[in-house]
């Protein structure tokens, strides 16, 4: 790896997306260590059992990333169709009883046996890929109501209502947040956007509103302490590990509220763990990591060779920064729970697969875009 980074065409790579990737991964394997450690031990006999897991998956994310970074990110036009395609079998497998794996309710997973994988996670990015190549294409039409604007929203809106029905809001939230920032890059008329926005709000809202468990959630946001030992208990735990860490933290492996008080400790909420083990300081540090991330992406975006790039990369950085900022919002109670995993930082191997796939996709064009 040190050797790619070391030739002659990896000194244009961004080196700011790859040490602040790196420093987010790094601290990931160390908090799913941390956070998940005493679980492992005390439900499957092992320790280490989520850290080979995750490492095999963040083997998996290197590797994929290294080939993505080599080849002329420009080829990935030619799979668009094929992509979306696959992203809408498995997005309908993933429903299917004995196909589909359901936790807690939700069916967001195929059991692979040895590792699960979860289709909205790629669908995510698969549907950035497809609105940078269309965008690309249709630049000459975006005037057109149906060509410009109504395909982008059907193609898109096929995706989401399959992940609604998983179901997996956050990600569906995300997924149509970023289909109107890059609907606006592309200069898609405001006059197309603002009504169907303020439709797409309505409708994510009586999509909160007809689930109770999302309007509980929603009311244990605005009142944990209502229900503390029920649909508040998550962000009444989160706010007790922020207030042990303090400004250092009580240091790396002694958090007390991973030992089984506060739920998705290595997932979800392994950002309140590096709150109380690694305080403030922690917290700033990795704020700065994804910053950094964010500045240094946006800056690859406006620098690329041509629209397609240029999309493609804002479209995978507003990604990222996204479920970033929602799941460190969920944490300190500035949003309601949403069941999104941190990115690089969470156990979670399919998001970390896609994550680092993505941060391929944009040092290769931050590299064609530097020559």
């Amino acid at each position: 790896m040190l050797e790619i980074f070391s030739s002659s065409k990896a000194k244009a790579y961004d080196i700011g997306v790859i040490v602040s990737a790196v420093f987010l991964t790094a601290v990931g394997v160390l908090m799913v260590y941390s956070t998940s450690s005493i679980y492992s031990l005390e439900m499957y006999g092992n320790a280490n059992y989520f850290l080979m897991r995750h490492a095999i998956y963040l083997a998996i994310g290197l590797a994929s990333m290294i080939i993505l970074m080599r080849i002329d990110y420009r080829l990935l036009r030619k799979f668009v169709y094929p992509a979306y395609l696959l992203g809408l079998v498995l997005l309908i497998a993933v429903l299917v009883p004995g196909i589909g794996k359901e936790v807690g309710g939700a069916r967001r997973w195929i059991d692979l046996g040895l590792l699960t994988f979860q289709p909205s996670e790629f669908a995510k990015y698969i549907l950035v890929l497809y609105l940078a190549h269309s965008l690309t294409k249709k630049r000459d039409k975006l005037d057109n109501f149906i060509v410009g604007f109504a395909s982008h929203i059907l193609i898109a809106g096929v995706f989401v209502i399959l992940v609604l029905l998983e179901p997996d809001f956050g990600t569906a939230t995300i997924m149509l947040v970023t289909l109107f920032f890059m609907l606006f890059i592309g200069e898609v008329k405001m006059k197309y956007l603002v009504p169907v926005g303020i439709v797409s709000v309505i409708f994510l809202c009586l999509a909160v509103i007809t689930k109770g468990y999302r309007m509980n959630r929603v009311m244990s946001f605005l009142d944990p302490w209502q229900d503390p030992l029920g649909s508040g208990y998550q962000a009444i735990q989160s706010f007790i590990a922020f207030a042990l860490g303090g400004v250092s933290g009580t240091g790396l492996g002694d958090s007390s509220q991973k030992l089984f008080f506060l739920p998705q400790a290595h997932t979800d909420f392994i950002f309140s763990i590096i709150g109380e083990e690694l305080g403030f300081i922690g917290i700033v540090l990795v704020l700065i990591g994804f910053g950094v991330l964010l500045v240094r992406g946006l800056k690859v975006s406006l620098r690329a060779p041509d629209l397609f790039g240029c999309y493609l990369v804002f479209g995978c950085v507003i990604l990222i920064a996204l479920q970033a900022g929602i799941n460190m919002a969920v944490a300190v109670g500035l949003f309601p729970t949403k069941g999104l995993t941190l990115p690089f930082i969470s156990y979670g191997g399919t998001s970390l697969i896609a994550t680092l796939s993505a941060v391929g996709v944009i040092l290769n064009v931050s590299r064609s875009g530097l020559k």
